[in-house]
């Protein structure tokens, strides 16, 4: 029996087909304050357990902490999305995910030398004193750490009224889609952002800001946005500016040397840190 088994092994071997480890963790993985490493984890559509949000303020937890590794078919809760998703280390992917409301952020990237994608999700913002956790909400994705890289694509951004019959409003606009740091410790790039197929709905102030420099860093230290078929509603553009912003450069800084925000420089188009046409944006 021993020797029939090693010829059947063998012999799937030269087929290429020896069983594989499953390809889906058990979904007991889909709670606040799970840390998913080197697996994928798919939520089935249900809701992630637990979670936590202290309005719109930084420095809040993450509730899942992606280790080389993907959650798909998963959603978060209004109260409940904290600092969302990190990726800390190797690949991470998330997919087909959905913030009723995102609190701090929805996805980061934390560490140095990760790449992040994040693909056919929808992230939903409120913008309603009655039914929004914390002030005006800031941006959806946030790019920490260096040489990283962060794809989104076929995925959906939008503010929307916590009720149809709230009539009050925050005033202003949300933040960005998707900002590299600004004035973290250490800052520095470069960091490298895709935006693909990517439909925006309702007030932001800007779909990308990105640090076209760094102060006191060499001029080739940059960090990029590449835009491909965006839509955003009410969209409209005279010359070279753009309601709302397509894309924004800054100044990086680095806090334990400088203080204050990161300075904001210009709206750009084609430029080394902005990789985006006109003709690749469009109104819904």
């Amino acid at each position: 029996m021993k020797l029939k088994a090693t010829g059947m092994l063998v012999g799937l071997a030269l087929l290429g087909s020896l069983p594989t480890a499953p390809a889906h963790a058990d979904t007991a993985l889909c709670k606040a304050g799970s840390i998913i490493s080197n697996q994928t984890v798919d939520c089935e559509g249900a809701y992630i357990s637990g979670g936590w949000c202290e309005g719109d303020d930084d420095g809040q937890a993450a509730v899942i902490i992606l280790r080389n590794a993907t959650i798909k078919n998963a959603k978060f809760a209004q109260g409940k999305a904290g600092k969302g998703i990190w990726c800390e280390s190797g690949t991470c992917n998330v997919e087909n995910v959905t913030f009723d409301e995102v609190c701090e952020d929805a996805v980061s990237t934390r560490k140095d030398g990760v790449t992040l994608n994040v693909k056919g999700s929808t992230f939903n913002n409120t913008m309603s004193n009655a039914f929004a956790y914390g002030k005006k909400p800031d941006k959806f994705i946030q790019v920490n750490a260096k040489n990283v890289k962060v794809n989104v694509s076929d995925s959906t951004f939008r503010m929307v009224p916590g009720s149809s019959s709230t009539p009050e409003k925050i005033s202003g606009k949300a933040g960005k889609v998707v900002r590299t740091c600004g004035n973290c410790s250490g800052n520095a790039g470069p960091r490298a952002i895709t935006l693909t197929n990517v439909k925006v709905y309702g007030p932001i102030d800007s779909i990308a800001g990105v640090n076209s420099e760094y102060r006191g860093q060499s001029s080739s230290m940059r960090d990029t946005v590449t835009i491909k078929n965006l839509k955003i509603e009410n969209y409209s553009i005279s010359g070279d500016k753009s309601t709302p912003p397509v894309c924004v450069q800054f100044e990086g800084l680095d806090k334990t040397k400088h203080s204050g925000d990161s300075p904001k420089l210009d709206q750009a188009w084609e430029t080394a840190s902005c990789i985006v046409k006109k003709s690749d944006v469009s109104k819904l």
